[in-house]
């Protein structure tokens, strides 16, 4: 039996073209693939890193330096890319420190909390600086950058893994709490990612790691930026508080 889409319906809009989105995060590997593919796909995009780091397009329509564990400079972008782009269709949060590897037991607690006030605490204040924007519009896709280290947790990432699984617990509650507004909340788990991020890891780790894929590689950017444009579009509009895998077949839930 077929069941026709309604003209208007989301999912017959499932492109992306003119949607005004902000990537944070967006001075390079992901966030910097992720904000290319969103423009070549019709958006205008605007984006945002820590102060030294340039912008790394020179079609986005806005970029503002900030720093997501200042939550007062977090709620200013979100203000000033409100203004620029006229609305925010789209949020996308690539920011994420790989910290200092080592042994939990060798980990300086000043490295954990430091990791987590990065990846997770200022996930937080992006999402609580966003959200009301986007509900108070009846439309938004809120979209945060994961890792499969938070479901499967990797040895020698402690700090890590556990920002990561709490960035993904935040999502769930965030998904349920904004359900009816028509926002939707969700992230995204990466396996390991040929980025700059994991020059932080010994080969030894990488190699452990990539061990675990079993399709035998890393992910690419372009892997990455590809799922995010659709879960970012109106066609992604029954899914909330969800993290999507995006892991060669290493996830085992």
């Amino acid at each position: 039996m077929n069941f026709p889409v309604e003209q208007g319906h989301p999912v017959a809009r499932a492109g992306i073209d003119g949607l005004r989105v902000l990537v944070v995060g967006a001075g390079n590997g992901i966030g910097a693939g992720v904000a290319e593919l969103l423009l070549a796909s019709g958006a205008v995009v605007a984006g945002s890193d820590l102060p030294a780091v340039p912008p790394p397009l020179p079609r986005l329509a806005g970029w503002w330096p900030v720093d997501l564990t200042d939550p007062a400079g977090v709620r200013e972008l979100v203000s000033s890319a409100t203004r620029t782009l006229g609305r925010l269709d789209g949020v996308v949060n690539c920011v994420g420190i790989l910290g200092d590897p080592a042994p939990a037991a060798e980990e300086p607690i000043e490295h954990f909390e430091h990791v987590l006030r990065v990846n997770l605490t200022g996930a937080f204040a992006l999402s609580q600086a966003v959200l009301p924007v986007m509900a108070a519009a009846g439309y938004g896709r809120l979209l945060h950058i994961a890792s499969m280290a938070g479901k499967d947790g990797n040895a020698g990432m402690t700090g890590y893994s556990a920002s990561k699984a709490g960035l993904m617990g935040m999502v769930k509650a965030l998904g349920k709490e904004y359900a009816t507004t028509g926002v939707t909340v969700n992230a995204i788990a990466p396996t390991m990612v040929e980025t700059t991020l994991i020059r932080g890891m010994s080969d030894e780790q990488v190699a452990r790691l990539r061990t675990l894929i079993p399709m035998g590689r890393l992910a690419t950017v372009a892997e990455v930026a590809a799922l995010v444009r659709w879960a970012v579009s109106p066609a992604a509009s029954f899914t909330t508080g969800f993290t999507y895998d995006l892991s060669g077949g290493r996830a085992t839930y």
